[in-house]
């Protein structure tokens, strides 16, 4: 797992959380997300979530644990469509942020891995400096 904050001027900040749960793993970072989202969320002062990766969250020893992280903090599988050559959906991208926020879709097969990239698209607006204002003196053309 690795965590990011992202500044955003609509939607304060947002905690981007980029994992990989092996199919012979257990629960364990789901479970993780579960038992410190909250103390992540709060120590680094951010207002949303996104989870994006490949959780492997169809296998049925996983799949409660998933659900109860969605239920329990609001999230949404903005996911809708297989990102697996088997049918499966294996790869989400969950949020707290609002619905048209978050765009997904599928782009097909990369190299010989058997997941589709899956293009998601955050539609929100960067904070930016106040601009400065600045004389630049160009010494080269002076006589």
């Amino acid at each position: 797992m690795m965590f990011f904050k992202i500044w955003t001027q609509h939607h304060g900040s947002t905690l981007l959380c980029v994992c990989y749960r092996p199919q012979w793993q257990g629960r364990e970072p789901i479970e993780f997300l579960h038992s410190h989202l909250d103390r992540l969320l709060q120590q680094y002062s951010c207002n949303h979530t996104v989870i994006v990766g490949d959780l492997n969250q169809h296998l049925q020893l996983v799949a409660r644990a998933f659900e109860e992280l969605l239920t329990v903090y609001g999230l949404t599988n903005h996911v809708t469509f297989p990102t697996h050559i088997s049918g499966s959906s294996l790869d989400p991208v969950i949020s707290d942020l609002p619905e048209g926020v978050i765009t997904c879709r599928p782009l097909g097969a990369v190299g010989s891995s058997d997941h589709l990239a899956v293009l998601s698209t955050i539609h929100v607006a960067g904070l930016r400096d106040v601009p400065k204002k600045r004389t630049n003196w160009l010494w080269g053309k002076t006589n």
